[in-house]
């Protein structure tokens, strides 16, 4: 083999994993030396194939996918190893791959990576950079020192969020957080996070987002009981580090709030030290029963005071709900609904998710959600009143 390139299908939907997995790269002085190219279509990862196969004689294609992406996947796998043969190493990772490792390998690809890969995905290239044949699944075989990597990659100019805290301890049954990363928390060190602020302020990046499956669990042990004084300390250390030209994103899109961990303290810390006018609650449903099926451990009032607490604070809410939930009846979506509608007499947004059975989870054999006529008609009226909120990047 005269050489080897990397290329990331660096899709909009999997782009935070690959800022992390680039970042892991940087890091690893064993492969500084390898190229690496970013494809942001199909038709732009076909091309960079075709030339870097010229340039190297071998590409290793790196995809990550969530399950709603398999089937496309599949297919592009199928495609480029009918194209290509041996002259190129697939390896995929990410949420489905975590969890259907198997049909991931009976697709096409060369390498499955299960879990999370900082240290299994440099592992794999220097393998496969020193001519070993390397193929099968990979699992990690220690826990991720969050602190020995950054989440983005200033070098390649793959920006992102911070991630500050990684694992959730509520394990909600349409979830995968929890399967993959586990119920323990483990949060970047404040030091940690720190030197990846002062990495975008070098470069005049001025917005640091903060990136938490549980926006206000950062220092919690348990995920559920606060840490106020860590939470403090980590946005003051932040405030200091991008000064006033910066900007702190704290408790809003990709992140979202808890119901219950949204409490004067918190809001308080946000008012402080963070510059977002917004925050996203996490509800999925407005009904008891559902959210006890869910095992979301939080109630429909805690909900509702979370928001009338926010707007009281000033802030801009959009609230997520999920549609379709497993067991869903017609009384349940009445009661949702008219959660709904209180959140947006109220100011807020609503951000409506449709349910997907993902595997890992408890809900992993029920069948797709669908919207009903009830909430389809409402969401016509929330549109037209501003209420729904749409996803941006």
């Amino acid at each position: 083999m005269a050489g080897n390139s990397l290329i990331l299908y660096y899709h909009r939907l999997n782009s935070y994993s690959f800022n992390a997995l680039a970042g892991a790269i940087d890091a690893d002085s064993a492969l500084a030396d390898l190229p690496v190219d970013i494809a942001l279509t199909e038709e732009e990862l076909r091309t960079l194939i075709t030339v870097n196969l010229n340039r190297y004689g071998h590409v290793t294609a790196a995809l990550s996918m969530l399950t709603c992406q398999f089937a496309g996947m599949r297919r592009l796998m199928r495609q480029l190893r009918s194209d290509h043969g041996s002259r190129i190493s697939i390896i995929a990772g990410g949420p489905h791959v975590t969890a259907c490792a198997e049909d991931v390998l009976g697709a096409g690809a060369d390498i499955a990576v299960r879990g999370e890969a900082e240290d299994t995905f440099p592992e794999i290239l220097r393998k496969i950079e020193d001519g070993q044949a390397v193929s099968g699944i990979y699992s990690p075989t220690k826990t991720v020192d969050l602190d020995a990597f950054f989440s983005f990659s200033p070098r390649r100019g793959m920006f992102g969020p911070i991630e500050i805290t990684r694992g959730c301890a509520f394990a909600c049954n349409y979830c995968q957080t929890s399967h993959i990363f586990g119920v323990e928390l483990r949060h970047r060190s404040i030091a940690g996070i720190v030197r990846q602020a002062e990495a975008l302020r070098s470069i005049n990046r001025k917005v640091v987002r903060l990136l938490s499956p549980n926006a206000f669990s950062y220092g919690s042990r348990d995920g559920k009981e606060l840490n106020l004084s860590a939470m403090r300390d980590l946005l003051a250390a932040l405030r200091s580090t991008v000064t006033g030209a910066g900007k702190i994103i704290f408790a809003h899109f990709p992140s979202e709030a808890r119901p219950e961990h949204v409490t004067p303290d918190t809001l308080g810390l946000l008012k402080e030290f963070a510059d977002n006018d917004e925050i996203v609650i996490g509800a999925q449903s407005g009904s008891q029963r559902m959210l006890d099926l869910c095992n979301r451990s939080h109630t429909v009032e805690s909900v509702l005071a979370a928001v009338s607490l926010a707007r009281k604070f000033g802030y801009k809410v959009i609230v997520d709900f999920i549609f379709g939930l497993p067991g869903e009846n017609e009384t349940d979506q009445q009661e949702s609904l008219s959660v709904m509608e209180q959140v947006v007499r109220m100011g807020g947004r609503v951000h409506p998710h449709l349910f997907a059975p993902l595997p890992q989870t408890p809900f992993s054999g029920a069948r797709p959600g669908s919207i009903s006529p009830v909430f389809a008609n409402a969401l016509k009226n929330f549109q037209t009143q501003r209420g729904i909120y749409e996803n941006r990047k």
